[in-house]
């Protein structure tokens, strides 16, 4: 079949699609690195703020596609599919004031706007912060500064989702999901494994062969993996503080080897009606639906201060580990699939604190 030398092909182009829309979201990821200089306190705060949009646009968008209809796949039928889903984040998520935050050793800087982007925010830089040691101290001393990060310039969250289906006895299917660690020197890396199953309840019901529907439920899930690199060093003519209480344990810190790993995990669970017809199927349905994102910075981090009114830093290891749950809980979905003999095109919404659009071609059989 012509159509199959085809698969390789559009397989990369959704990956190099994920890469080329991925690259400004991991470049202001990488900018976070001016958070960890206040200690782990602020920057914890300043990162579940400027991240707040990632587990529920992830979450929403990976929980997306699993289903090409309402009907499960008949016995050992099966389909590949490249579905990939954009979730749009709304304005609300798209900044947040920086004024309402408990921060610590950072302030904002006198007569800064306190409203700053969001990963998914404007591409400008926002407001100037000021890192004070001792900041509750009479005389408190500011020992250095930084802006905040813009934002991607990219009002949703991209997923790709490549996966396969496969018809079992009983009126049921299940789906599986694989990416490999890909690697890319601009963003770090990424993966993800994810399956579902459906399964016809219809069959169930006393007198369903009189329904002109199919009715069915769907239960899925997805862990999604990517990694970014930091690169966080002393400020220029800064040394390290002789008083630092990690100089003992390490001595030698390596500023070379740091790193942000933010890994998403998903559960869904689906009620689908729809029906099945020869060319088009359409199907809509209700469902429930969490994500978790958990963030983990690794490496030797300089964290600056002073001692006896002298600029300095101290080194901490693995400075922030933190997750976030996302927003969305209840959904609606509605999609169709379109079968031009054995090939399928693909389409699903999904109604929640995001809208998520999803759309793919595939190759299907039954």
């Amino acid at each position: 079949m012509n159509l199959l030398k085809y698969c390789p092909k559009l397989i990369a182009t959704t990956f190099l699609t994920f890469i080329s829309i991925s690259i400004p979201v991991s470049a202001q990821i990488t900018n976070m690195g001016d958070f960890i200089k206040a200690g782990t306190d602020d920057a914890t705060i300043l990162m579940k703020e400027f991240l707040k949009p990632v587990p529920t646009g992830f979450g929403i968008g990976l929980n997306s596609g699993f289903t090409e209809s309402a009907r499960p796949k008949k016995l050992f039928g099966f389909s590949i599919q490249l579905r990939p889903s954009f979730a749009m984040i709304p304005s609300s998520a798209q900044s947040f004031d920086i004024s309402g935050l408990s921060l610590n050793k950072i302030r904002l800087a006198p007569g800064e706007d306190p409203i700053t982007p969001t990963v998914s925010g404007r591409k400008s830089r926002g407001p100037l912060m000021e890192i004070y040691d001792n900041p509750n101290s009479t005389n408190p001393q500011k020992i250095a500064e930084f802006r905040m990060s813009g934002g991607s310039g990219l009002a949703y969250i991209p997923a790709p989702i490549v996966q396969g289906s496969f018809g079992l006895i009983k009126k049921t299917d299940i789906t599986f999901r694989f990416i490999p660690e890909i690697t890319g020197y601009s963003i770090g890396s990424f993966k993800m494994i994810g399956g579902a199953i459906k399964h016809d309840i219809a069959q169930w019901i006393p007198g369903s062969k009189m329904l002109p529907v199919d009715i069915s439920l769907m239960i899925g899930f997805n862990k999604l993996t990517t990694r970014t690199l930091f690169q966080v060093t002393p400020e220029e003519n800064v040394l390290r503080n002789p008083g630092d209480p990690t100089l003992s344990s390490n001595p030698n810190p390596n500023f070379d080897d740091q790193d942000i790993t933010g890994e998403t995990n998903t559960f869904v669970i689906n009620a689908l009606v729809g029906k099945s017809l020869p060319v088009i199927s359409g199907y809509a349905g209700v469902g429930f639906q969490k994500a978790s994102f958990d963030v983990n910075v690794t490496g030797d981090y300089p964290i600056n201060t002073s001692n006896l009114g002298m600029e300095y830093y101290n080194v901490v290891t693995d400075p922030v580990r933190f997750r976030i749950d996302s927003e969305s809980k209840f959904h609606a979905l509605a999609g169709f699939r379109i079968r031009l003999a054995v090939l399928a095109i693909y389409g699903e919404v999904t109604m929640a604190s995001y809208i998520t659009g999803n759309v793919g071609v595939g190759i299907s059989f039954r």
